[in-house]
């Protein structure tokens, strides 16, 4: 492996509390941002079988409101530009806020008070609106999804009743439905104390104040216990376990599972690489076999996953209508026994070792969120007790070799018992005392002043606009070229067309074959691709600094040189035909399709999603995606966007030597006329029978990208539904805990996009939930219009939220790139903040009276029509109609 490769080292500090808590601080200057993640070392591994469900029932919990901090967790630090989220797994539950540094203060007083003073302000009210909203969750990701019950059938499986693996973190419901405020205090009286948790802080704060602010806030709580390791029955398999069962999907799915090794093990390594070598990448055996050669599959999964108490490794297949369930199974068992009897080879493990070594360089670019620099130092230190593991810890896969990963095969996987559950589609019928004063907030500091950076503008000898990013603080490269127009530029009875055609631009060029394209990338450790949008087409790469020239190579070749292989092309038009026939599985999907074709009339660009209708891509031929490409992906309407580690002048010189010859014909792009907006208000229902829930868009024609009032509708629309708390999340899940979520949104595109309310509701309170909704609307417009503390508190979210969008490399290329298409001015970004300080209420409110109308309301509802035909036609405001789709 190259020394390229590994990451370089990350300097921190790290101080343990006289209460047990682990502080870790690391400076990192720049943007004026910070990441606080704190992880609690409890997750579903310590709950006893009447608890099944408390550790994620307590992630919620933790955001309803302290002592000291009454009201939900959110409403203190979204205007303050937070991005606000926690998770739960078997092992741990991790809160994180990532805002401008001059917050963090907040962050930790909040975070503390909810440590200590969490249990004075849990009351029976609130536990119950959260177990419903946990229930909804629960509909919403797996009584209600494709193979959503595949996971609890395969855990009860592997694992003994007594073994805490043996439920899923979500838990049980009637466990939950049985739990008092009693014992739901004491689990968290055990468990989210100081001595079983780690805190990080990673950004633009000296680590001094860190340290200080974290002494302040936690030193004060009674420390506790670590949690003990629970005791686990033995988890080996005496015989292979054959299951099925049959699902409301429309392709047939196979899942392998085996036992294996906790993570961190000497052999996890190992059986991670064999993984990858079987199932990352289109490199991989299985899926140039599965899914490229035989085309008997969708998709191909192949992973060992390591937990703290055992570990598992996995092969999942979901197959393609008329593949046979045999064919594949045979297949899998056949790649394992091949790498148990011959091995791997050299090639393959290099390849799978360097797209390990760029994973882990590319995950440094983050400070916060899931996966960034603070959850990992917590992680290590959690798991390993060494936080320096963030970049050392690459090492014990770099330090395969052949003959591990034929072992791991061998020892683990290899005619060893399984679990294999087949799942078949069938078709529906149609504390202590503290001396900080913490009824006194601390003060909130000077609002962050960020400007975005403005790109480094330059032109090719053939006119191509280059706009350059430089940043370099670590040696990764990341850049799109990007081609006005996308998916609004397709004939309008070939929906699918843009999307497809993009989609072929790596699957072969004039010089490589789908298969070496994909070797060189994967080989490199780097990634690209095609995509399409509405408003663009991109071909993009990420990449290190060091192989620029060479990805970039690549990169060109496929933008101009597709070959467009038929064999190529009718295996990826067949996988995109059966992708869509899929959709019909899910209600999220069907509900979206039947929005759109209600808003947007016959001959409309936007009436069918930008991937298509299955019968019209069925139908594609090559020659229109080979037209459509001369057409319009060509350097008329293109520019390139570059920022990271790069030297503008060097950068030229490579573009220019690849583009500077590129020139094709002028193109202009279309006026897409917006609709005008219904006449009255209804309700579509589409039937899913059996469905827990009901599946529920809102909406109307919305705005276009370039209208006037955007950045009014924008602020409008954070009040309404644009953030957790909003208007309608507050009434909807935090006040009658009907849903998971709910939340409005503006697709602005080059025409007019939709407007929409997204939910998934709890399908008996359907009558109260529309009622809601429309009362909130109507407040909206008329009695209760958004007030100057709303509308305040909105701007601030989204003015010191700004600088959270320009971390890494990735994320300014997209953001300039989102400029360059929509012809926006090179200094949008740099003068948004001045933008939005510069809306004034009134004009909030005149804007929202021209652009939302609850009588042009369309609700698309996809649930049971047995069990919510009554409550949809007790709806007073809107005429209930039964489609079919």
């Amino acid at each position: 492996m190259s020394d390229l490769t590994t990451p370089p080292p990350i300097e921190f500090r790290k101080q343990t509390l006289a209460n047990g808590l682990d502080v870790i601080a690391k400076r990192r200057p720049g943007l004026p941002t910070a990441a606080v993640n704190l992880w609690y070392h409890v997750g579903s591994k310590d709950e006893e079988r009447n608890q099944r469900g408390f550790a994620h029932l307590f992630e919620h919990i933790m955001f309803e409101g302290s002592e000291h901090y009454p009201g939900d967790f959110f409403k203190h630090l979204q205007p303050l530009g937070g991005s606000v989220n926690g998770s739960t797994s078997t092992d741990r539950t991790n809160y994180f806020v990532d805002l401008p540094a001059v917050h963090v203060e907040r962050v930790l007083a909040m975070e503390s008070d909810r440590m200590g003073w969490l249990i004075p302000a849990l009351d029976e009210k609130k536990l119950n609106i959260q177990r419903d909203v946990v229930k909804n969750e629960y509909r919403q990701t797996h009584a209600n999804r494709p193979y959503g019950q595949a996971w609890r059938i395969l855990f009860e499986a592997l694992y003994p009743p007594q073994h805490p693996y043996s439920w899923m973190t979500i838990g049980v419901m009637e466990d939950l439905d049985s739990a008092s405020r009693d014992d739901v205090a004491a689990f968290f009286r055990r468990f989210y104390v100081p001595a079983n948790a780690s805190l990080a802080i990673v950004g633009d704060v000296p680590e001094d104040e860190a340290f200080a602010m974290a002494e302040r806030y936690f030193g004060p709580i009674p420390g506790g216990a670590r949690a003990l390791r629970p005791w686990t029955p033995p988890v080996k398999l005496a015989a292979s376990r054959e299951l099925e069962l049959i699902d409301r999907v429309e392709m047939d799915r196979v899942y392998l599972i085996w036992h294996t090794v906790p993570q961190f093990h000497e052999r996890d390594a190992a059986l991670s690489l064999l993984g990858d070598v079987l199932g990352r990448g289109r490199s991989s055996r299985l899926y140039k076999k599965l899914v490229l050669e035989r085309q008997w599959a969708q998709d191909v999964t192949a992973y060992q996953s390591g937990r703290e108490l055992a570990g598992t490794f996995g092969l999942i297949a979901t197959l393609r209508p008329g593949a046979s369930m045999a064919d594949v199974r045979k297949l899998l068992f056949d790649e394992v026994e091949a790498i148990a009897t011959e091995g791997v080879t050299d090639e393959e493990l290099e390849r799978v070792k360097t797209i390990k070594a760029s994973a882990f360089l590319f995950a440094l670019e983050n400070a916060g969120g899931f996966g960034g620099v603070a959850d990992r130092l917590n992680a290590y230190n959690v798991y390993c007790g060494d936080p320096a593991r963030i970049t050392t810890d690459l090492q014990r896969f770099l330090d395969v070799s052949l003959v591990d990963v034929q072992e791991a095969a061998v020892d683990y996987v290899h005619r060893k018992p399984y679990v294999a559950l087949n799942v078949f589609g069938r078709k529906p019928a149609v504390g202590g005392v503290s001396k900080v004063d913490r009824a006194t907030p601390p003060p909130a500091g000077k609002p962050a002043t960020f400007r975005a950076p403005k790109p480094e503008v330059f032109t090719l000898s053939n006119g191509l606009p280059v706009w350059i990013l430089p940043r370099r603080d670590l040696p990764t490269v990341s850049l799109t070229v990007a081609m006005r127009g996308g998916g609004a530029l397709q004939p309008i009875d070939r929906p699918g067309l843009a999307d497809l055609t993009a989609s072929m631009l790596d699957e072969g060029t004039k010089k490589r074959s789908a298969e070496a394209i994909a070797s060189e990338i994967e080989s490199m450790g780097a990634a690209m691709s095609g995509s399409c949008g509405w408003d663009g087409a991109f071909v993009s790469l990420r990449c290190l600094k060091s192989i620029l020239d060479r990805t970039l190579d690549l990169a060109v070749d496929i933008l101009r040189e597709p070959a467009f292989p038929t064999e190529e092309w009718d295996r990826l038009r067949g996988r995109t035909v059966d992708a869509l026939r899929s959709e019909r599985d899910s209600a999220d999907a069907r509900c979206h399709r039947a929005l759109m074709k209600t808003l947007y009339p016959e001959g409309h660009a936007y009436r069918h999603p930008l991937d298509g209708v299955e019968q019209v891509v069925a139908g594609l031929d090559r020659e229109e995606a080979v037209a459509f490409h001369k057409k319009h992906l060509g350097p008329s309407q293109a520019g390139v966007i570059a920022a990271g580690d790069v030297d503008p002048d060097a950068l030229l010189k490579l573009l220019e030597a690849r583009l500077g010859d590129w020139r094709g014909e002028p193109t202009t792009l279309p006026t897409i006329t917006a609709p005008p907006l219904g006449q009255r208000p209804r309700i579509l229902l589409l039937n899913r029978p059996g469905a827990p829930q009901a599946v529920v868009r809102f909406g109307h024609v919305g705005i276009a990208r370039d209208d006037e009032d955007h950045d009014r509708l924008m602020l409008m629309n954070q009040v309404l539904g644009g953030q957790f708390t909003s208007r309608l999340n507050e009434k909807l899940r935090e006040e009658r805990g009907f849903t998971y979520g709910v939340r409005s949104s503006y697709d602005a595109r080059r025409g007019a996009g939709p407007f929409a309310i997204s939910a998934s509701l709890q399908a008996d309170k359907l009558t109260i939930a529309f009622d809601d909704v429309r009362r909130e609307l109507d407040a909206l417009l008329s009695d209760r219009p958004p007030t100057k503390e709303e509308i305040d508190d909105a701007r601030r979210s989204l003015i010191e939220g700004h600088a959270r969008h320009f971390e890494t490399p990735s994320a300014l290329v997209k953001r300039y790139a989102h400029l360059f298409i929509h012809d926006l001015p090179m200094d949008d970004l740099v003068n948004f903040p001045e933008r939005l300080l510069d809306v004034d209420l009134p004009s909030i409110i005149a804007a929202s009276q021209r652009r939302l109308d609850p009588h042009a309301l369309v609700a698309v509802v996809v649930a049971d029509a047995e069990h919510v035909r009554d409550q949809l036609e007790a709806v007073p405001w809107a005429g209930l109609e039964i489609i079919e789709d």
